[in-house]
């Protein structure tokens, strides 16, 4: 009797052993923050609002074109998907505009805006501009508009494009709030969830365009189903990536990477991080919003430039997990604004057959026979494409 006491007991302390050594793996595993690249980044459960990773979230960085986020938005909900735009000359002279528009062309405003979020066509995101509220400065003041009413607190537009301009910044916390509210509309949802597309004139009527997204994480990566990516000379790789996984949904906000596939990479490791948990996060407790600035004058006309300095502090980061779990990295400190001279954006274009950590890189940005080169002539600054994006 004592002896099979005692040798239930010793099996009562070898499996308990067992299941303790399992199950702090497995959280070992599960917990362990991922180390990501970019300057600044968050995630957050798009649902909740709970932030499950941020490092550098409240640091001004210019948002490239993430800032197309808010032009569509603001786009839809005021003109919708059925709304016929005429191309001004302005607009068709924009750089980097793909669809090499013309003025006097007319294209609805659904297919401008698809052009417009997946290959990230500047001319588009004019064209927007001019039609929803008559000129780019005062799209610009819809913009901050929403922007504060979103709970922005660091955030201003100058332009609907994200072409790098003086006034022109956000954070990656302001961009996820942004993100949160543009994909609680299906009409959104549906634009920005396109690998490839044909975008048709409405006059000329014989007139189309074969487009295909810059998101590499699309059809790659499993439940990724948007949203958008940016590249400016001043803010570097940008991208906001979401994915689903049956009732937990993640958005990514990364920026500012050096190059071309880390921001991919950088999207990819908070994703995996974000489901490894759940999806949980702590809700941050929103403060009222105050104004970030006295307001400026908006950017100046095409073809000036602005000069300022930039100032380069040591920042650190902070990493808030699920009240379990708090992962400490380095904490942020708000630097002043982030600027330069007028830069081009350049756009990576997805080339089929691309690698996602290993993008193929080329002297010259790669062209599709059948895809018209973009339109490097307009009245704005040079233009410079990253080779192989």
């Amino acid at each position: 009797m004592l002896v099979n006491t005692a040798m239930s007991t010793l099996h009562l302390i070898r499996y308990s052993f067992f299941t303790a050594a399992f199950l702090l793996i497995h959280s070992a595993q599960v917990w362990a923050a991922p180390s990501v690249l970019a300057e600044s980044a968050i995630l957050i459960n798009a649902r909740t609002g709970g932030v499950i990773f941020e490092k550098n979230a409240d640091v001004r960085r210019a948002p490239a074109s993430l800032t197309k986020m808010m032009t569509c938005i603001l786009c839809l909900e005021t003109k919708g998907l059925n709304a016929e735009f005429k191309v001004t000359q302005a607009a068709a002279a924009t750089e980097d505009s793909y669809l090499e528009m013309k003025g006097g062309e007319r294209l609805l405003s659904g297919e401008l805006m698809r052009e417009m979020m997946m290959e990230s066509d500047n001319g588009a995101a004019v064209v927007v501009a001019q039609n929803v509220s008559g000129s780019i400065l005062k799209f610009a003041d819809r913009m901050n508009e929403k922007a504060k009413e979103l709970g922005c607190k660091k955030t201003h537009f100058s332009n609907p494009h994200g072409l790098t301009a003086k006034w022109h910044y956000s954070t990656a916390r302001d961009m996820a709030k942004i993100a949160v509210y543009c994909m609680k509309n299906q009409d959104f949802r549906n634009l920005v969830n396109h690998r490839k597309s044909v975008i048709h004139w409405h006059s000329p009527s014989n007139r189309t365009y074969k487009s295909e997204t810059t998101n590499e994480l699309l059809g790659k990566y499993d439940g990724a189903n948007g949203i958008k990516t940016g590249w400016t000379n001043a803010a570097k790789g940008c991208v906001a990536a979401s994915a689903k996984r049956g009732d937990v949904e993640l958005i990514a906000i990364v920026m500012k990477s050096k190059d071309h596939a880390t921001r991919f990479a950088d999207a990819k490791k908070l994703l995996d991080y974000g489901f490894s948990v759940g999806g949980k996060g702590k809700i941050p407790a929103e403060q009222p919003v105050k104004a970030d600035t006295k307001r400026v004058p908006n950017v100046k006309k095409p073809g000036t430039s602005f000069s300022s300095t930039v100032s380069n502090k040591p920042v650190s980061a902070s990493v808030t997990e699920s009240k379990q779990v708090v992962t400490k990295q380095p904490v942020a400190t708000q630097p002043p604004v982030v600027s330069s001279s007028m830069t081009k954006q350049s756009e990576p274009v997805s080339v089929s057959n691309q690698s996602t950590s290993t993008p193929a890189v080329s002297a010259k940005a790669p062209a599709a026979s059948s895809t018209p080169t973009a339109n490097n002539t307009g009245i704005r600054m040079p233009v410079v494409r990253k080779p192989g994006a």
